[in-house]
């Protein structure tokens, strides 16, 4: 079955709601354009060809509404959006994490909307959303399966509960972003190396990862809940015991260890060799090597 919308309403014109702009547009659809700052949302109108709107009152009917908020942000605008609301409305929200949304999500569908709740697993880098991971949390009705290929046709979409999938983004957002950030904090008071090597560019990447995020990224949900905290000063124990194994020359076994436990869990024969370019009949070997040759 194919949905047919007269409008589409953005709400949030950051970075991933300039993403949606886009592409929406470019697909044919009438995209509308709400954010607290004005003139972001004139600029992102005028890009994209679509229409800024100055409020939210009035939402529903034919049209889809996106929200793409920091989560903070998330669930109050849903809460407000659909008292506002006429009739019954069809919203898509894409935070990263969706406990703090639990409430909102439900007093949405309690007044008779349909709420699809997804986080893309891309950022606003991605070309589209071909080749994309898309997970749907909480589902619901297959209502919202259709309100997901309106917005994202190509994406592979994986279904989670919302406690599965924030434990999951604790360790796949969260930690890898905290590692990115202080790794960047490191390097960028020691001396320049001098030399490039692809351990080095590999942890560039991490790190322009991390510093790619909005300064809201760092003072919402994702990097300040007590769940985040808890899980970065675990790291940062772990960090500091393992260098003193490493100082005292006792880590050969928790390498032993690490390696087995995520080889079960990860190819990591696939990663090493993505990095070092490896020829096809070296990539069984990675795994018997003390450590590649820098």
């Amino acid at each position: 079955m194919v949905m047919v919308v007269k409008q589409i309403i953005i709400v949030g014109c950051g970075r991933m709601g300039g993403w949606f702009a886009e592409r929406l547009a470019s697909a044919g659809h009438r995209v509308l354009l709400y954010d607290s700052d004005v003139g972001r949302a004139a600029r992102l109108a005028r890009r994209v060809g679509g229409e800024r709107v100055g409020s939210l009152s009035g939402l529903g009917g034919d049209g889809v509404v996106l929200l793409a908020l920091p989560i903070s942000e998330a669930g109050p605008v849903l809460e407000s959006a659909t008292r506002m609301t006429v009739g019954r409305a069809r919203f898509v929200e894409i935070s990263a994490f969706k406990r703090p949304l639990v409430r909102y999500l439900r007093l949405a569908r309690s007044r008779g909307h349909v709420v699809a709740s997804i986080h893309p697993l891309f950022g606003p880098g991605q070309k589209d959303d071909r080749g994309t991971t898309t997970v749907h949390v909480a589902r619901r009705s297959s209502e919202e399966d259709r309100l997901i290929r309106l917005i994202l046709p190509n994406t592979r979409v994986v279904r989670m509960g919302v406690e599965e999938h924030d434990r999951a983004m604790l360790v796949a957002l969260s930690l890898t972003h905290f590692a990115g950030l202080s790794a960047g904090v490191m390097l960028s008071r020691l001396p320049p190396p001098g030399v490039e090597t692809k351990s080095l560019m590999a942890l560039l990447t991490l790190v322009s990862v991390a510093l790619g995020e909005s300064e809201s990224f760092y003072g919402d949900y994702a990097m300040r809940s007590p769940e985040a905290i808890r899980l970065f000063k675990s790291y940062a124990g772990l960090a500091s015991r393992l260098a003193r194994r490493l100082e005292k020359g006792t880590a050969f076994n928790d390498i032993a260890r690490v390696r087995v436990v995520l080889e079960r869990r990860h190819d990591l024969r696939r990663a090493y060799s993505s990095l070092y370019l490896l020829r096809r009949g070296d990539v069984g070997k990675t795994s018997n090597r003390r450590g590649p040759r820098r």
